[in-house]
C-alpha cells in the first residue's frame, strides 16, 4: 500500500515542479569584473538593460519667429555662428543640466536674450522638443532635465535651434546605469603629440593655428587603438580637455575624422580654465571628475601627459597605478608611465578584465 507523502513534503515537491515550469529559478550572484588587486563586488541584479542609440530623426522645420530684440540682428550680422554645447554625460538616477553658448562672427559676439529651443531625437520618429531657455548677457543658456523626464538609458543625440533665425549647435546625451565605469582622455600631448603646456605664457599661440584649421594635430602612436580597446570593454569614455570652448566643433571633428572610439567630449567653459596650471585646467579637470562620481560614475583609468593632469586625477582620488601618462611627466608622483605612445600599454590594456557590469551595447 503507497503511503501517501506529508503536507510539508508535498509543498517542496510543488514547488519545484512550478520552478521547472515557469522558470522561477533564483539566479546566483554575478561577479563584477575589478581590476587587478580590486576585490570582486558580488552583484545581484541579473537583468541586463540594453542601451538604446537613438541617430535617425530628422530635425523638424524651423518655425519663423521674430527676434525678441533688434539688436539681435546686428549680432548675426557681425558673422557666422559660432555656437557651442557641451555633451551630457548622467545615470539613470541623476537629472541633467544642457548648457549651450550662442554667438555669432569672429568675434564671438553674445546672443543676448533670446529664445532656445532644446530637442532631442525621438529614436527614428524624428525630433521632439524638451522645452525652451533663454540666453543669459554671456548669451549661455542651462536648461535642466529632471530625472523623471529623462528617456530611457542610452544615446541620444540633442540639438539647441536659435528661434530668431533657427541656426542649432548639436551635443550628445549619454545615460548610464549608476556605478558605470568611466575611462578618462586628455586630448593635447596625451592623444597629440603637442601640447598647450609648453606654452604657457602664450596659450592662444598653441589654439588658434588649431581654431583656424590651419593645422591638424598629429596623434600619437595607437591613441586610436587605446580608446577602442577601452570602449571595447565596457568603459564609459570621456574626452575631457583644457581646450577652449570655441573649439568644440572642430574637436569633435578631429576625433570623429581620426576614428577614436565614441564618447563624451568636455572642454573647458571659462577662459581661466584653460591656463595650463593646477589653479586653472587642473581644477577645472578636478571638478568634471567630481561632478561624474557625484552622479554614481566610478573613475576606472585616468590617461594624461601633463602634471595638471597628474594633479586632477590623483586629487580626484583615482589610484595611481589607474593614471597612465605619457611623454616626459610619465611616471611622476607614483604614476604610470607609458613612453610616447601606446602601442606596448595596448597589448597590456587588452588583458584586463571586461568592465561592463549589467550593460548591454
Amino acid at each position: 500500500m503507497m503511503t501517501m507523502p506529508s503536507p510539508k513534503t508535498l509543498g517542496i515537491l510543488f514547488f519545484a515542479a512550478l520552478t521547472c515550469v515557469v522558470g522561477l529559478t533564483t539566479h546566483a550572484p554575478e561577479v563584477e569584473a575589478q581590476h587587478p588587486g580590486n576585490n570582486p563586488v558580488v552583484q545581484t541584479r541579473p537583468v541586463r538593460p540594453v542601451l538604446v542609440t537613438c541617430t535617425s530623426g530628422k530635425l523638424p522645420k524651423a518655425k519663423d519667429r521674430d527676434w525678441n530684440h533688434r539688436r539681435s540682428k546686428l549680432v548675426t550680422a557681425t558673422g557666422k555662428p559660432v555656437h557651442t554645447a557641451r555633451d551630457v554625460l548622467t545615470t539613470s538616477e541623476h537629472g541633467v543640466i544642457i548648457n549651450g553658448k550662442f554667438a555669432y562672427g569672429k568675434a564671438s559676439k553674445d546672443l543676448e536674450d533670446e529664445s532656445i529651443e532644446v530637442l532631442i531625437d525621438d529614436c527614428g520618429k524624428g525630433y521632439k522638443s524638451l522645452g525652451k531657455a533663454t540666453t543669459d548677457g554671456d548669451g549661455r543658456v542651462a536648461f535642466h532635465l529632471a530625472r523623471k523626464d529623462l528617456p530611457k538609458m542610452g544615446f541620444y543625440n540633442i540639438v539647441l535651434r536659435v528661434e530668431g533665425d533657427g541656426t542649432t549647435v548639436p551635443l550628445t546625451l549619454s545615460i548610464y546605469p549608476p556605478g558605470t565605469q568611466v575611462v578618462v582622455f586628455d586630448i593635447d600631448g596625451t592623444l597629440t603629440t603637442a601640447d598647450v603646456e609648453a606654452l604657457e605664457d602664450a596659450v592662444a599661440d598653441f589654439f588658434e593655428p588649431i581654431y583656424k584649421q590651419e593645422v591638424v594635430p598629429e596623434k600619437r602612436p595607437s591613441a586610436v587603438e587605446i580608446t577602442k580597446a577601452r570602449h571595447l570593454q565596457g568603459y564609459a569614455v570621456v574626452y575631457l580637455t583644457g581646450r577652449p570652448y570655441n573649439l568644440t566643433r572642430i574637436t569633435r571633428q578631429w576625433l570623429k575624422s581620426q576614428g577614436f572610439a565614441p564618447g563624451s567630449l568636455r572642454l573647458t567653459y571659462e577662459s581661466a580654465q584653460v591656463l595650463p596650471v593646477e589653479a586653472g585646467v587642473g581644477e577645472f579637470k578636478h571638478n568634471e571628475l567630481a561632478g561624474l562620481k557625484a552622479k554614481g560614475f566610478q573613475i576606472g583609468a585616468a590617461y594624461g601627459n601633463a602634471e595638471t593632469d597628474i594633479y586632477a586625477y590623483q586629487k580626484a582620488g583615482i589610484p595611481n597605478d589607474r593614471i597612465f601618462i605619457v611623454g616626459k611627466h610619465g611616471g611622476k608622483k607614483n604614476t604610470e608611465k607609458l613612453g610616447e605612445g601606446y602601442t606596448k600599454h595596448i597589448k597590456e590594456a587588452e588583458r584586463e578584465p571586461n568592465v561592463r557590469r549589467s550593460i548591454s551595447f
